[in-house]
């Protein structure tokens, strides 16, 4: 099978998987919502910030480094991650045991801190998740990467309707996350080809450290730029506006979240193996940018248009005030698809420097993040503040490609301007509809994505080619795939 087969196959396997896990987190979010009150689903996202504190704050990115190494194939190598992040699990549960405290004062819901001393469990439990289904993305092979993440997320899903019926609060969150965490790890191990082991070679974990302490400091910015504002309103807001905040961030990221990890998984190996291939290189990087641009538009163009409305229908009238809002998180969520591009590509040759400057420059506008939720202003302003944060990180992820590996930043520049393009038609549209989902908002939604698509097969070399050889000539794609394999 030529490698651009086995890439179609894997990003179908990936979207589709991820799409049904992230639809079933979707609906789960949603039942709980109904069934508790605001001010309690605004406390279940105060566990996520904290689970997400140490996650990130403490990740070298193993799993990463077992697909880009040339011998992250080695059972020792293997051994010594596995090891290394059942150790990770553990100090990250006591330090979230120890800080339970801290956390429920900062938030003001000092009845909550039970919760917190209980949400210590996730991390130990993730800590024994078995790596050989990452492994095998080495082999274009997802399949049992894509049930250890799809059957967990069927069992919180199952769990949420009674679940949030019996305890009426929180609470029924907090288990939620317990039993899906067992879960991940239970179908981790089920699905491995190789045995769990523990190794520790000192070689090798050197190289893990030197390959992730970029990424490490990187998640301490993600946690930041992704989870510093919802800290900031969960503590100069109340509970009810952090829930708002929280649904429209998580409404938006979900189908981003999609499309950036499933592009990232599985054009990461081929990118890699591409690396000394300047050609191949850009040809992947470019589709790659072209590809992801319409995702966004897609993702950005529907929650401008349609998404207050859809958040009112889902979570019910209580969810309402996210209109203000939920078109800026979804020009954010689409300038960090469109980062997702030369990210990748870093990661594919070896430069996580480049990720950690990147968000260096996100967290930039965190001070004034700080300024506007302690003077209490609009939740609309933090969401704006955002957006110009990651038009910062992606002009500097961009200019580093540039300069350090070649690649010309137009490849990336021009699809992120067409997507700006669009969303700008996109706002031009809410402000000559009614609001709500009625029929001119759809037939505003349908005209705005028809003209972006044709612009797209337009102006987007790549992204036709693919799609024209897709459609009319598979073998031919095949041969060229084939001969690019061979080098120059």
């Amino acid at each position: 099978m030529s490698l651009r087969r086995k890439v179609l196959q894997g990003s179908g396997l990936m979207m589709g998987g991820q799409m049904l896990g992230l639809g079933m987190s979707f609906i789960r979010n949603i039942i709980v919502a109904r069934l508790i009150s605001t001010d309690d689903f605004g406390i279940a996202s105060t566990f996520f910030i904290s689970i997400s504190l140490f996650e990130m704050i403490s990740n070298l990115s193993v799993d990463r480094l077992l697909v880009q190494a040339e011998d992250g194939d080695g059972p020792e190598f293997q051994a010594t991650a596995q090891a290394f992040q059942a150790l990770r699990g553990a100090a990250n549960s006591l330090l979230m045991f120890l800080l339970a405290w801290p956390f429920s004062r900062l938030f003001d819901i000092p009845q909550a801190l039970w919760a917190f001393q209980c949400v210590a469990l996730v991390p130990l439990i993730r800590g024994f998740v078995h790596l050989d289904p990452k492994r095998l993305h080495r082999e274009m092979r997802f399949g049992r990467d894509v049930l250890s993440e799809l059957l967990p997320q069927t069992v919180a899903l199952a769990l949420a309707w009674p679940l949030a019926r019996w305890f009426g609060n929180y609470a029924a969150m907090l288990w939620l996350l317990i039993a899906q965490a067992a879960a991940m790890v239970l179908v981790s191990h089920i699905t491995a080809v190789r045995r769990y082991a523990w190794a520790w070679n000192r070689s090798f974990f050197s190289r893990m450290a030197k390959f992730g302490w970029p990424l490490l400091l990187n998640g301490v910015l993600m946690f930041l730029i992704w989870q510093g504002d919802r800290v900031l309103v969960g503590s100069a807001y109340d509970m009810t506006q952090l829930a708002l905040y929280s649904v429209a961030m998580t409404v938006t990221a979900a189908p981003t979240d999609l499309l950036s990890r499933a592009s990232s998984v599985v054009l990461l190996p081929p990118l890699a193996r591409a690396q000394n291939n300047a050609e191949r290189f850009a040809e992947l990087y470019g589709f790659l940018a072209q590809a992801l641009s319409l995702g966004g538009i897609v993702v950005a163009v529907f929650f401008i248009i349609l998404g207050p409305g859809l958040v009112e229908l889902l979570y019910g009238a209580r969810y309402a005030g996210v209109g203000p809002f939920i078109g800026w998180f979804a020009v954010m969520q689409m300038l960090r698809l469109i980062r997702t591009v030369p990210t990748t590509a870093a990661l594919a040759k070896g430069d996580t420097v480049a990720c950690f400057t990147a968000n260096v420059a996100r967290a930039a506008c965190l001070p004034v993040l700080v300024i506007l939720a302690t003077s209490t202003r609009p939740l609309e302003w933090l969401a704006v503040a955002g957006c110009v944060g990651e038009v910062a990180a992606l002009g500097t992820i961009l200019m580093r490609m540039r300069v350090r590996h070649g690649l010309a930043s137009n490849i990336a520049i021009i699809p992120a301007i067409f997507s700006l393009c669009a969303t700008m038609s996109a706002g031009a549209a809410t402000l000559v509809t009614k609001q709500g989902i009625g029929l001119d908002r759809l037939s505003a939604l349908c005209g705005v994505l028809v003209t972006s698509f044709l612009g797209g097969l337009l102006f987007f070399p790549h992204l036709r080619f693919h799609l024209f050889v897709l459609m009319r000539k598979p073998t031919l794609l095949s041969a060229r795939t084939d001969s690019r394999q061979q080098g120059p």
